[in-house]
């Protein structure tokens, strides 16, 4: 049975909203249709925006930035153009193909420079702001992550976990979230540790106890053993290998089209999934960029329209949400990479949405507009990049 939400969830949903620095103000879901399903891919390292999404014809870019870390209009390696900007030729790398093609379908958002509103150039400090939806040092942890939030709020009484982290660990993000489990996979099922031995140590270890950490527990086996209910298996028993729709190839993106795969087939069992996760690493390109960004730019692009054809069916509406902590100087260093900046793109795509074709706001590059004289300025804090996502992805769906 499909989840709905009813008057109590729209109230959580709404005192969520207002727990969470900046995230306030989302109108959500009809009561009578199943809760959308959010999916956020965070970059951890500090994708270089501006070699991803480049602006091929500034002068300014063209004088301060190596040829080789930026994606040109013509030439060998020439990008994807957008015709985002009626001044500014914007182009997307050229491993991004998957990327530009939903685009091009008026199905995907850019903001090519938003960020944390506070200046830091620190991985774990620019990850935990954002992880807990807030805007500078000063403001109050949450208690739990931004994505728990959302999930906790939008969540009903359907069996299984309400989030999945498709990785070996939760996330920052979806940290204090009762009903998430991290699944780094569904091919072999979701067994305990110990088999039936070790689930019933826990069983009995947990059975009765009324603290947080043995009703999380119990809710953990719980879910844990709805999902793997779920997976459909031979007469023998033997689970059955997924088969993605819409011709999706997951293995031309490796373990991150894996984790992916394994985020498409939960949401296809899990009508009352609300929200997942899965982080791609290695972002961090002080040295060896060119190769580097073609290899990850390949996978993520690659990874992400296999998700898209994947989910071209799914009965319900979803976005994919992606995000890095920061992203890196204009002028490269002398190792052929570029170090920690300040902003840098964000973008959204999904179905069933109105956001499709939106090009946030651009500050330029001209010395007068840069952060300190080095850096693409934050033009929009994230929190009201997330904010509109979550808005467009929860509202009411037109009659």
């Amino acid at each position: 049975m499909i989840a709905r939400l009813g008057r109590r969830a729209l109230l959580r949903a709404g005192l969520a909203a207002a727990a969470l620095p900046g995230l306030r103000g989302m109108a959500f879901a009809d009561p009578a249709t199943a809760p959308p399903l959010l999916i956020l891919v965070f970059l951890r390292g500090g994708m270089d925006a501006l070699h991803v999404l480049s602006p091929a014809d500034d002068a300014a870019f063209v004088d301060m930035r190596m040829a080789e870390l930026r994606t040109r209009a013509d030439g060998a390696g020439a990008g994807h153009r957008l015709e985002a900007s009626a001044t500014i030729d914007f182009r997307l790398h050229v491993e991004a193909g998957g990327l530009a093609e939903i685009w091009r379908d008026r199905r995907m958002a850019l903001w090519p420079a938003a960020g944390v509103p506070e200046a830091t150039r620190s991985h774990f400090e620019a990850q935990a702001l954002m992880a807990g939806g807030r805007g500078s040092r000063q403001d109050a942890r949450a208690a739990q992550g931004w994505l728990a939030a959302w999930t906790a709020a939008l969540s009903g009484h359907a069996p299984g976990p309400a989030a999945i982290a498709a990785q070996g660990g939760l996330t920052p993000e979806l940290a204090g979230l009762a009903r998430a489990l991290s699944v780094p996979s569904l091919a072999g099922g979701l067994a305990l540790p110990g088999g039936s031995l070790g689930a019933a140590a826990l069983e009995s270890l947990h059975a009765g106890g009324q603290d947080e950490v043995s009703r999380a527990a119990r809710g953990a086996i719980d879910d844990m053993r709805a999902l793997h209910a779920l997976l459909p298996r031979e007469a023998g028993s033997r689970i059955l290998p997924y088969r993605p729709a819409g011709g999706a190839n997951y293995g031309a993106a490796g373990g991150f089209g894996a984790s992916l795969a394994t985020v498409a087939q939960a949401a296809k069992l899990l009508p009352g999934l609300v929200a997942a996760q899965v982080d791609l690493g290695g972002w961090d390109t002080h040295d060896g960029q060119t190769w580097r960004m073609t290899n990850l730019v390949r996978t993520l692009s690659r990874g992400l329209a296999a998700l898209d054809a994947d989910l071209t069916d799914l009965p319900r509406r979803w976005s994919v949400l992606v995000a890095s902590e920061f992203g890196r100087r204009v002028r490269a260093n002398a190792n052929g990479g570029t170090d920690h900046g300040r902003a840098g793109t964000v973008l959204a795509f999904g179905r069933g949405g109105a956001l499709g074709g939106h090009f946030g706001a651009w500050p330029g590059l001209s010395r007068d507009a840069l952060e300190d004289g080095v850096d693409l300025r934050v033009a929009e804090d994230y929190r009201n990049v997330f904010r509109t996502v979550m808005r467009d992805l929860s509202a009411r769906a037109p009659a």
